[in-house]
């Protein structure tokens, strides 16, 4: 099956179980899967983005209908329908008859476009993916993953030797797990401050970004991302124009079987060990431990299932849905760093668009 294009580009630029904190809203994080809730609207945005419409649109309050019509020479009826759908999803609003504008709820969102956009274009493929394999993502796993798109586009068997094919196949999802790391790192970074630590080991650390924000808010901290030599050199690529880039160094090589570096105060899973199972979840925890030094922090900052019984999930949470699998209460990763030894374990509930836990915990020893 040939590698799907989905449209993404890189863009440069104390034991026991823990302390449980409630579920809580991030603020900061910007709220768009509301406006992808229908398909039809999805694929209405995606079209208006893709015409121009929308940078039309947010030039002015407010334009007349006619106008926008005459301009971008769409017929009546189907430019009526499509600023229905755009309506209809809260993305534009009709302030007066025959004038269109955007909502000031969409406005607000409009400078995270590239998140919008690469949830666009994921959705798309993973919602492909339910509609002809259904039956197999309930009953046959792994016959669903071997066919879908978006299973064949996480290619980690791509990711070892440095070629163009490899480098071309592994920089579509690496572009995608990117965006969504501008935008998820901050709800972490804000909570385990960085700054009172001086080396980050971020295992599994895709581009860097994760790393870069957390370079950003710490002037002294200095950040190794430890991952795959492709993901490695797409990491180098996205932090070359960046400041923070010059204390992100990469290394190369595979966690589960090491050797990983040690010495670092600060060790962090990004969205990494739902791809493992549990035993191989347990094992890259075992490694982490032996990177971390005495005293030092731990964190886990990992997507939690999501609540399907609370409401129907809307066309964009098709991109999660096919994941939801995967996707592990904190129990594992709890009981795991118990029986490693850590302590002063906290567990957080983090509700972005997806939920996450954040955990952290403390290797004994050191000076605190």
């Amino acid at each position: 099956m040939p590698q799907p294009d989905l449209g993404f580009t890189l863009m440069p630029d104390g034991g026991g179980r823990g302390i449980a904190v409630p579920e809580v809203p991030e603020v900061a994080f910007p709220r768009v899967d509301c406006f992808l809730e229908s398909e039809a609207a999805a694929h209405a945005l995606g079209f208006a983005f893709t015409s121009g419409l929308i940078d039309r649109l947010a030039r002015r309050a407010d334009t007349a209908a006619v106008e926008l019509a005459d301009e971008f020479r769409f017929e009546r009826p189907q430019f009526a329908c499509l600023i229905g759908l755009l309506v209809g999803a809260g993305i534009a609003a009709e302030p007066e008859p025959g004038r269109i504008g955007l909502t000031e709820a969409f406005r607000a969102v409009l400078p995270c476009r590239d998140l919008i956009e690469a949830k666009l274009a994921f959705a798309a493929a993973a919602s492909e993916d339910l509609r002809q394999h259904f039956p197999a993502f309930v009953a046959d796993l792994p016959a669903f993953m071997a066919a879908s798109r978006t299973f064949e586009l996480f290619r980690y068997d791509r990711c070892f030797e440095i070629t163009p094919d490899n480098l071309d196949a592994t920089r579509r999802w690496v572009a995608y797990t990117t965006c969504l790391t501008r935008y998820e790192a901050g709800p972490c970074l804000d909570r385990i401050e960085p700054g009172r630590h001086l080396r980050l080991l971020d295992l599994g650390g895709n581009s860097g970004e994760f790393a870069a924000q957390a370079c950003r808010r710490a002037p002294n901290l200095t950040a190794t991302v430890f991952d795959l030599p492709v993901v490695c050199a797409l990491g180098r690529e996205n932090l070359a124009n960046r400041a923070e880039g010059a204390r992100v160094m990469f290394l190369a090589g595979d966690m589960r079987r090491g050797p990983i570096p040690e010495g670092h105060d600060l060790v962090t899973f990004k969205s990494v060990l739902h791809d493992w199972p549990a035993e191989e979840a347990r094992a890259l925890l075992e490694q982490a431990a032996r990177a971390l030094a005495p005293g030092g922090r731990l964190v886990i900052y990992e997507r939690a299932p999501m609540a399907l019984r609370q409401r129907p999930l809307g066309y964009v949470q098709s991109a999660d849905l096919v994941f939801q699998p995967f996707f592990r209460d904190a129990d594992l990763y709890i009981e795991t760093l118990a029986m490693l030894g850590f302590v002063d374990c906290t567990v957080r509930g983090l509700a972005l668009e997806t939920p996450f836990h954040l955990i952290e915990s403390r290797k004994p020893g050191g000076v605190r």
